[in-house]
């Protein structure tokens, strides 16, 4: 199969696909995701020691937290006041401005380079 004919039944077919309508049957995907309805479902006798553990990391991990970003915030405070007072009292060094440096010299094929005539 040449590869027009080929072109063309793979747009047949991506538009067949991207058309097709079909009914969708919400309860057999429900079934086949697992899901249930709300307020039934299975009893997960894990959940109540999941809640207990999960509350108390949660709350030693948001006081870690907290003190630790402003732990950090401190930090970077103290250090971009001691940049601004450097910056600012002439204490930092003043680089110089960079020199020109030569340019680099091109290669030219001999049929472009200019030659004078007589």
């Amino acid at each position: 199969m040449g590869r027009g004919r080929q072109k063309a039944k793979q747009q047949k077919i991506a538009r067949k696909l991207k058309y097709l309508t079909t009914d969708t049957d919400y309860d057999e995907l429900a079934k086949e995701l697992g899901a249930h309805e709300p307020g039934t479902g299975s009893y997960d006798p894990f959940a109540d020691v999941e809640d207990e553990y999960a509350h108390g990391v949660q709350q030693d991990e948001a006081e870690h937290e907290v003190t630790e970003t402003e732990d950090d915030l401190d930090e970077y405070a103290k250090w971009a006041a001691e940049a601004a007072a450097k910056a600012t009292s002439g204490e930092m060094p003043v680089t110089p401005a960079p020199k020109p440096h030569k340019p680099i010299p091109m290669p030219v094929p001999e049929s472009l380079k200019h030659t004078k005539h007589e």
